[in-house]
């Protein structure tokens, strides 16, 4: 998908293509490709006695960008280093490019796949054109984080008095809600501090659970990082705690509201739950 230049600003590292950097140089967009949905791996097989095929499962390519355009520099000293701040850039390993759309801004991790292609115009005047992929082709955007402590009410009071009155309890609901504004799902996160024992954390909509065993036993100043896409259980970022996880309900981000649930194997005032959880576009 090609999209004008002049809809959009794309950077590209510490480069913003469509602005005028610090060092005076102006970087002009001029082409832009492949922001739209990418390929699938989708292959159909012809009915050997009968109409039309059968189709096995498909999955997303890889996102390939093509980036085009002009920079223009104060002197041609400015311009050769902006050459080499665009080859930096484009580096081999993963860089972030960040598309700036009308109220929205969205990204990818892309890597250099391909020359980049320079041509002087003048000493100061360079075209440019560069070519990256996204391994992961799920266009990003801003992360949503919230809480919640494990279920509870407490304090609460009504009076039967001539006119009567209640005291308002205090509710914690034990789970967090998040939208997906995107169109796909998206990465999640979870963090789970102590104190706290044998947590369960449970995505409403799917009905997937992640349970660990009563065994695991998380003290004040302690924590899990729990990765659903990597599928990775990790205490105190560092040490594994796979062993413990005695149902692994992988969930992510769906498409829409999202719910999760947060209770334990016995209750502390201290556990809290944290998703934090990143809308995605085809």
């Amino acid at each position: 998908m090609a999209i004008s230049a002049d809809q959009i600003y794309v950077s590209l590292g510490a480069i913003t293509f469509g602005d005028v950097d610090e060092f005076g140089v102006d970087w002009a967009l001029e082409s832009f490709d492949g922001w739209g949905a990418t390929g699938s791996t989708l292959s159909v097989t012809q009915k050997p006695r009968g109409n039309g095929g059968w189709a096995g499962g498909a999955y997303a390519q890889p996102r390939t960008l093509a980036i085009a355009g002009k920079f223009y520099a104060p002197n041609a000293g400015a311009a050769r280093a902006a050459l080499d701040r665009l080859n930096a850039a484009c580096s081999l390993s993963e860089t972030t490019l960040t598309v700036f759309e009308p109220g929205l801004a969205r990204t990818v991790a892309v890597r250099r796949s391909d020359d980049v292609i320079h041509d002087w115009i003048t000493p100061t005047y360079c075209s440019w054109s560069v070519q990256v992929i996204a391994p992961d082709p799920r266009k990003l955007s801003a992360t949503l984080t919230a809480s919640t402590g494990l279920p509870s009410t407490s304090g609460g009071l009504t009076v039967p008095f001539t006119v009567p009155f209640s005291i308002t309890a205090a509710t914690v609901s034990g789970q967090v809600n998040l939208t997906n504004t995107g169109n796909t799902s998206g990465p999640v996160l979870l963090r789970i501090d102590g104190p706290c024992v044998g947590p369960m954390v449970t995505h409403v909509g799917s009905g997937l659970s992640m349970v660990f065993a009563s065994s695991l036993v998380l003290n004040a100043g302690e924590w899990l990082d729990i990765d659903m896409e990597a599928r990775q259980v990790l205490a105190n970022g560092q040490s594994s705690r796979s062993g413990y996880v005695t149902s692994r309900g992988w969930s992510s981000f769906t498409s829409g509201p999202n719910t999760w649930a947060f209770t334990a194997a016995s209750f502390s005032a201290g556990a809290l739950l944290t998703v934090i959880a990143t809308p995605a576009d085809q």
